[in-house]
C-alpha cells in the first residue's frame, strides 16, 4: 500500500509540474508574441498619438497619409488619437495608449514629446514606439526618424532669395526682404530658419530675412497678423510658414496682399495657386509608411535613429504643375541646380541642432 501511494504521489507532482512548465511556456514575453503576430495572418495594430489636432494641411495630417495607407496597403489596425493643444494632457493621453495593451507600435512624434516617450518606453519596455521629428535616445525600444530640415528649408531660402528680385513675378517688390514665420521660438524651428537664411545669402548675401514667433502652432489669426506686418512694414514679398495649423494664417495673408508664400511639411501650393509658390516638404507620409513596413516585416532597427535629407528624399520642394505654371523658367532651373548640389554634397548646410 505504501508502495501505490508513493506512485501516486510522484504521479501527481508530475502532473503538477508539467501544469506549471505549461503555464510558464503561456505567459510568453509580449515581443516574443508580437513577433509571432508579425508572422501570422493576425493583424498588427498600430496607434498614432497626435500632440495637436489634425486638419493642419501640412505635419500631422502627412502623418496620418502615411498611417492611414499602411493600413490600407499593409493590413494594420489603425487607431488615431487628436491629444489636443494643452501640453498638460499628453503625457497622460500616451500613457493610456500604453497601459491599454491594444498597440504593437505606437506613433508618436515632435521635440515636444521627447521626455515623455522617453520615460514612458523605461516605464513600458515591451511596448515598442516610432518617434518622428526627433530623438529619443538610449531606448531600446523607439525607433526615431527626423528629416533634415535645415537641408529642406535651405532650398526654401534659395527659392525665397530668387522670387524677391525675379522681374517676372508681379508681386515682387524691388526690396531684397523675406520672410519667416515659426510657430515656436525652439530649436527645430530655429533649424528651420537657420537653414532659410543659408539658401538666402547662397543665392544673394544682400538678401534680408526677417522673422517672427507666433508662440504656438494653432494661431492662424495671429500669423496672418504678423505676416501682414513683415509685407506691410518691413517690405517683405514672399514669406515661408513653419508653423503647422497656425501657417494657414501665412497663406492667407500673402494671398490677400498678392504677394507670394512657401507651404511647409506638405505641398500647400493648391491652398492659394499662384501665390503658394512651392512648399518644403517633409516627406513625413513616405517615411511613416516605410517605418510601419519595416517592422511587419521586424526590419525595424529600434534604438536607433535615422536622419532623412535631400539625398535621400526625405525633404526636398513640392515641384507639382502649379509650380510649373507658376514659377518662372530660370529659377525652376536654378532650384533643380542647387538640389542636385545638396544631394551630391558639393552644397553643406550647417545644422544648429548639431
Amino acid at each position: 500500500m505504501k508502495k501505490k501511494s508513493n506512485v501516486k504521489l510522484l504521479t501527481i507532482i508530475l502532473a503538477s509540474l508539467m501544469m506549471i512548465l505549461a503555464a510558464c511556456g503561456g505567459n510568453k514575453s509580449s515581443e516574443g508574441n508580437k513577433k509571432n503576430k508579425a508572422n501570422s495572418d493576425e493583424k498588427l495594430s498600430v496607434g498614432y498619438y497626435v500632440n495637436a489636432t489634425l486638419g493642419d494641411k501640412s505635419f500631422f495630417d502627412s502623418v496620418k497619409r502615411g498611417v492611414d495607407k499602411a493600413g490600407k496597403e499593409l493590413g494594420y489596425e489603425v487607431k488615431t488619437i487628436e491629444g489636443g493643444t494643452n501640453q498638460g494632457d499628453w503625457s497622460a493621453g500616451i500613457e493610456s495608449m500604453v497601459s491599454s495593451k491594444k498597440y504593437d507600435v505606437i506613433l508618436v512624434g515632435t521635440s515636444q514629446t521627447v521626455e515623455i516617450v522617453s520615460e514612458l518606453a523605461q516605464k513600458y519596455p515591451d511596448q515598442k514606439f516610432i518617434f518622428f521629428d526627433d530623438v529619443v535616445a538610449d531606448q531600446p525600444n523607439v525607433y526615431s526618424m527626423t528629416y533634415s530640415q535645415s537641408e529642406g528649408s535651405f532650398l526654401a531660402g534659395a527659392f525665397a532669395a530668387l522670387a524677391t528680385t525675379s522681374p517676372e513675378l508681379k508681386g515682387a517688390n524691388p526690396e531684397k526682404v523675406i520672410g519667416f514665420v515659426g510657430g515656436m521660438d525652439i530649436p527645430i524651428i530655429n533649424d528651420f530658419k537657420s537653414g532659410y537664411e543659408q539658401g538666402a545669402k547662397y543665392i544673394d548675401p544682400d538678401v534680408k530675412v526677417v522673422a517672427s514667433f507666433i508662440g504656438n502652432f494653432a494661431d492662424a489669426p495671429k500669423a496672418k497678423e504678423l505676416t501682414l506686418a513683415q509685407i506691410n512694414s518691413q517690405k517683405a514679398d514672399i514669406v515661408y510658414q513653419v508653423a503647422a495649423a497656425a501657417g494657414l494664417g501665412v497663406l492667407e495673408a500673402a494671398n490677400e496682399k498678392g504677394v507670394y508664400s512657401i507651404g511647409v511639411d506638405s505641398n500647400q501650393n493648391s491652398l492659394y495657386p499662384g501665390s503658394v509658390l512651392t512648399s518644403m516638404m517633409k516627406n513625413l507620409d513616405t517615411s511613416t509608411f516605410r517605418a510601419l513596413k519595416l517592422f511587419k516585416e521586424e526590419k525595424l532597427p529600434f534604438g536607433t535613429h535615422e536622419e532623412l535629407g535631400v539625398k535621400e528624399e526625405g525633404v526636398g520642394l513640392a515641384q507639382d504643375n502649379l509650380y510649373t505654371e507658376h514659377v518662372p523658367q530660370a529659377i525652376r532651373d536654378k532650384m533643380t541646380e542647387v538640389q542636385q548640389k545638396l544631394s551630391n554634397g558639393e552644397i553643406s548646410v550647417k545644422s544648429t541642432l548639431k
